[in-house]
C-alpha cells in the first residue's frame, strides 16, 4: 500500500504526530504537522526528515526577510528549528532536493 510522505512522517515521528488533528484548517495540515513536530521535540530519521524539509526550503519565499504572512514566517521558524533538532539536518544542502511525496509501503 502507498504512503504519502506526510502520512509517513507523522506514523514514524517519535512521538508520533496526528494528521490534520485539526480539520477546519485542512489547507495548513502540514504546516501543523511541522508545528506539532517542533513542539513535541519529535525525533525523525534522516530518510524522511530531509525531504520534508526540502519541501520548505524550496519554495520562493523560504527565508523572505519581507514576508508579512504569519503562517509563513511561523512554518519558515519552525522549519530553521526541526532543522537544528537531533538529528541535525543542514537546510541549504536542501536546495534544488526533488521530493518524492509517495512512498510504497
Amino acid at each position: 500500500m502507498a504512503k504519502d510522505l506526510f502520512h509517513r512522517v507523522a506514523d514514524e515521528a517519535r512521538p508520533p504526530a496526528v494528521l490534520g488533528r485539526y480539520p477546519g484548517i485542512a489547507d495548513y495540515f502540514v504546516e501543523v504537522l511541522l508545528n506539532d513536530l517542533v513542539e513535541s521535540g519529535a525525533w525523525l530519521d534522516l530518510e524522511l526528515k530531509r525531504p520534508f524539509l526540502a519541501l520548505w526550503v524550496n519554495e520562493e519565499d523560504f527565508d523572505n526577510p519581507d514576508l508579512d504572512d504569519p503562517i509563513e514566517i511561523l512554518t519558515n521558524s519552525d522549519a530553521h528549528k526541526f532543522a537544528a533538532m537531533d538529528p541535525v539536518v543542514d537546510l541549504e544542502s536542501l536546495r534544488g532536493m526533488k521530493v518524492k511525496l509517495v512512498y510504497d509501503d
